[in-house]
């Protein structure tokens, strides 16, 4: 009996748990993520409108799934949805991440719907929509009442990584079309982006110079929607950089900036609608002072004032805007902030017709983030939670 244990019942045991260890490293990476962010505001307009509501937009839940291959390359799934702004046309669930992507440590391929290249950095405003006037490069195809249409879409994107911190992305967009007779379902955007960002597991060197980016974005508009005698190519261009003032641990000084211009079309010299604003000649300017307190390598307290100016010089009247967003959080519990933030926005010549001549709002609420991880093998490089705006940048 003993000899037939070691001829044929043991080896028939080791293949078994070998089949097993095989089956357990093939088993997907599950991640769950979420942020909450609830707030009251309260908005006081020029024209005398005055408006309080309770807001949840941008609230969002995220749920992925990543594999190894039989190569040195590894898959990974996301879906998640966020809660848009009230009053929006998408409804009471907006899915904002539906993706595939493939990649390598030097190569990422991405195919589906995620957010768009229209910016090159994340501000610490409470939402990244609150100065996207001047932080994003518009959607022209869009009516203007989503700021979703500008933030998502869904992409073809390529990714090289230099040296692991040159970061070279080409892709092709389909920008969300509303309120246009024939909507299409085809690549009506694309463009390329060229980055020197410090690897996320360097941050704790603090070198002063974090990021380096310049972005060319290429809207192909349809003379049928647009109005004109030809088929136009739409041109934006970004540069961005941020700079660690006083990267010091615990008190820690940082800025960043961002230039937009968009070439515009010709003959655009009055402002009568969004898509006028989207596609006239413009330049903006939106920058962050920002202060963070940490202890013991976790944020306790963030302090910032961000302002921004977008001007369009080829208008018959003068016209322009300018935005100042400060805000204060600090920290109650793990992930769980309290936040404060103030805005005033100002437009002058068209703009004042299609928006307000001034605005100004006042926030209060607390946003909580979390994530959770199942069979835990790969690195961060990219956290499903930085998939969402993120205000400690």
């Amino acid at each position: 009996m003993n000899g037939f244990m070691k001829r044929c019942l043991l080896p028939a045991v080791f293949a078994l748990a070998q089949a097993a260890v095989a089956a357990a490293q093939v088993a997907p990476e599950i991640q769950l993520s979420a942020r909450g962010v609830v707030s009251a505001n309260y908005d006081v307009r020029s024209a005398g409108d005055e408006e309080a509501v309770a807001d949840f937009s941008d609230s969002s839940l995220l749920l992925g799934f990543r594999q190894k291959l039989y190569s040195d390359y590894r898959s990974r799934f996301v879906t998640g949805f966020q809660f848009p702004d009230a009053g929006s046309s998408l409804g009471q669930v907006y899915f904002n991440h539906v993706f595939m992507q493939v990649e390598n440590r030097a190569n990422i391929f991405r195919l589906g719907r995620t957010r768009l290249g229209s910016t090159l950095l994340e501000f610490s405003t409470l939402r990244d929509d609150d100065a996207l006037d001047l932080t994003d490069v518009l959607n022209p195809f869009s009516d203007g009442r989503d700021t979703e249409d500008t933030q998502f879409g869904n992409l073809v994107q390529y990714t090289h990584i230099f040296a692991n911190r040159f970061r070279l992305a080409l892709h092709g967009e389909n920008l969300a079309e509303s309120g246009l007779e024939d909507p299409a379902v085809g690549l009506n955007s694309g463009g390329a982006t060229f980055q020197y960002r410090v690897p996320d597991t360097q941050l704790w060197n603090r070198p002063h110079l974090m990021q380096v980016g310049v972005s060319w974005l290429a809207r192909f508009l349809d003379q049928d929607d647009f109005g004109g005698n030809r088929d136009e190519v739409l041109n934006s261009f970004i540069a961005s950089t941020v700079i660690n003032l006083r990267p010091d641990p615990v008190s820690f000084w940082d800025f960043r900036v961002q230039v937009i211009f968009t070439d515009g079309l010709e003959g655009m010299d009055v402002l009568d609608g969004y898509r006028d604003v989207a596609t006239a000649r413009s330049y903006a300017v939106f920058g962050t002072l920002r202060f963070l307190r940490r202890r013991l390598e976790r944020p306790s307290a963030q302090f910032s004032l961000s302002g921004g100016y977008k001007v369009f010089p080829d208008l018959v009247r003068d016209t322009n805007q300018w935005q100042i967003v400060g805000n204060a959080l600090t920290r109650l519990g793990e992930d769980f902030d309290l936040v404060a933030q103030v805005q005033y926005r100002h437009q002058t010549g068209d703009l004042v017709e299609l928006y307000s001549r001034d605005e100004v709002r006042f926030q209060v609420g607390f946003v909580y983030s979390l994530t959770q991880v199942w069979n835990e093998f790969f690195d961060d490089r990219d956290s499903l939670l930085n998939l969402e705006h993120n205000y400690i940048p």
